[in-house]
This record gives C-alpha cells, structure tokens and sequence, in this order.
C-alpha cells in the first residue's frame, strides 16, 4: 500500500499575513496578431509606420527597427482606427466599457500623436454600444463617427474643441464605411447593406441624398462594401466595390 510522503516544508509555503503588492511590475513587450474581426480599413501607414490594434491596444509598428511602440489609453476593445490626412494623428475608437460600474458609462473615441503616443484629445460618446467607424475630414479638422447601435448614427465632432457639431441616424441596417471626400470638411459617403447615401454638412445639420442605381439588372440597391473618389473630366465621382459609379450627386 501506498503511504504519504512528509508534508512539504513550511519554506514552500507563501507568507498569508504579508498584505503588500510586489515591487515587480509587468510592461508590455511584444503583441502578435491583428484584430479583423467585425472591423473595416483599420490598418494604416503613418511616417513610414504601419498603425493597427488589437484588443484594447492601439500599436505602431516600425519595420525596419522590428519594434512596437503602443497606445494603452482605451479601457475596452478597440473596433475603428483613423489616421489624420496632415499629421502623425490616430483616432481609435472602442467598445462601450464592460464595468458599467464606471462613471464612464460611454465608448470613448481618443486621438493621440503616433510618434510620441500623448493623448490630445478623448470624446465621449453617445453610441449606445460602440464606435464602428472613424474618418477625418479633408483638412482633419473634423472627425466623424458611425455608432453600432440599431440606428447607426452618424456624429461630426471638432475633436480639437471636444464639441460634437451634430448627429443624424445613418441607416437601419449596418454601415460598413463612412468617408469624406478627399476635398471637403462637409461631403462624405455612407455605404452598407443595401444602402448608400451622401451626405452634406450644413451649418449644425446633416442632409443626404440616397444612390439610386438605375442601370443595374432592375435597379435593386446592392450591399456596398468599400467606396473610393476620383475626377473624371472635372466630375465628381464615388467608386464603390461593385464597380458602380455615382456621378455629381452632391
């Protein structure tokens, strides 16, 4: 028959009655891996950097020097990623916080200098679960935002000032891109399931006008998955994944 061995030392076993927290700290080294999930065009080039995120962290990443330099400002999943038109400037976006035991009840969307990862400014939200989508305007005065809530809706914010300058329900169904035109603080694009809209600024008021395709099969409004602009003889025009092309609809 088998017989227990002597009991361990007590040199083996922790000290209970010291209450202190350890003089050691952990610091995060190295992430791998890139979120895709439920997220569109969240992976960009800023000075020669590539900029992404994954779970809460937004990290930059420098090739030649194989490193990582990391943005920790966000309490809670990271879904949207922007990069400022003029500047080393990242918005991201999250998930609104899991502990609702917080005061800080609202996703928050925070935009912060990639090379020195200082925060310059942190909007909080009023999208009820999160922020699915950002995009700066033309001369990144103006940041917009796409909630993932039922109504979609849509925020312009002077992210600068803090201020939000207005907010409009964007679709009934989800909303996969919202981009400003390459030119304008005031004209963007919304595409999504069966949907796509654009949209002007006027004063405090967001105003759209819906696409309509009228040489397509029946006309059946598509899913628009991406949206690109160009110039075609001095026309304005939007190029959505399909292949479809909207002329002056502004």
């Amino acid at each position: 028959a088998q017989t227990r061995g002597p009991p361990l030392p007590h040199l083996y076993l922790p000290d209970m009655s010291d209450k202190t927290a350890p003089r050691c700290q952990l610091r995060l080294e190295w992430i791998h891996g890139y979120r895709g999930h439920q997220c569109r065009n969240n992976l960009y080039y800023t000075a020669g950097e590539v900029v992404y995120h994954v779970a809460a962290v937004a990290v930059v990443y420098n090739r030649l020097q194989h490193s990582q330099r990391f943005y920790l400002g966000h309490d809670d999943d990271i879904l949207s990623l922007a990069v400022h038109p003029l500047k080393d400037y990242v918005a991201s976006a999250q998930v609104c916080p899991a502990d609702r035991s917080t005061s800080r009840l609202a996703p928050s969307i925070h935009v912060w200098d990639a090379m020195t990862k200082q925060t310059l400014s942190i909007l909080r939200c009023s999208h009820a679960k999160g922020v699915g989508y950002v995009n700066f305007s033309a001369t990144g005065k103006l940041l917009l935002s796409v909630g993932v809530e039922p109504e979609h809706t849509i925020t312009v914010w002077r992210w600068q000032e803090g201020t939000k300058v207005t907010s409009k329900g964007g679709h009934t169904e989800r909303i996969f891109v919202v981009e400003f035109r390459p030119d304008s603080d005031t004209q963007f694009v919304s595409v999504g399931i069966k949907h796509i809209k654009f949209w002007t600024l006027v004063g405090g008021s967001l105003m759209y006008k819906k696409g309509v395709i009228g040489s397509v099969e029946d006309g059946r409004m598509q899913t628009m998955l991406s949206v690109a602009f160009g110039a075609v003889r001095n026309a304005d025009v939007a190029f959505v994944c399909n292949a479809l092309v909207f002329a002056d609809l502004w």
